[in-house]
């Protein structure tokens, strides 16, 4: 639970940092579709993410997943290649995830994906996104692991 907390902590004072940016929108929560569902990932996992623009073409994003006594915080890079929530990006970062009882791994996480808004507000995401650190929900086995990604975002 310490580990939890501290790591909520570190995601609270990344987010409030407050750089300045020229996004239209500074921020985006939202969910991943397929990892609801998705029968690799637990059979499905609770999950919520944020995006804070840090520039024109880049910003930073946090996800938080959860099923039972399994928690996945990953802390992310993003960097578009066109526009702001229009084109491809790719993202990389870490990822930690908190098993019952406080165990806690660390590991590497990045994404290739695209992104459009077909709504005022609205942006849907679709990326592969590959893991490597901890170990494979299914598998139990330590070897990189690829899981596809639909995100829904509300913009603001």
């Amino acid at each position: 639970m310490k580990t939890l907390l501290r790591v909520c902590a570190l995601a609270a004072a990344c987010i409030t940092s407050g750089t300045a940016s020229a996004a239209a929108t500074d921020y985006a929560i939202g969910t991943d579709l397929i990892r609801w569902v998705d029968p690799t990932q637990e059979n499905g996992m609770a999950n919520i993410s944020f995006q804070k623009a840090m520039g024109r073409e880049d910003a930073f994003y946090m996800d938080f997943a959860m099923k039972d006594d399994r928690y996945l915080i990953g802390m992310d890079y993003k960097v578009y290649n066109q526009r702001y929530y229009y084109g491809t990006f790719m993202q990389m970062g870490l990822l930690v995830m908190i098993e019952n009882g406080g165990d806690s791994k660390f590991g590497l996480e990045g994404a290739i994906g695209y992104e459009y808004s077909p709504f005022q507000d609205w942006v849907l995401s679709g990326a592969v996104q590959m893991t490597y650190g901890p170990s494979h929900p299914v598998r139990d086995s330590d070897a990189p692991w690829f899981t596809p990604r639909l995100q829904l975002m509300y913009t603001f």
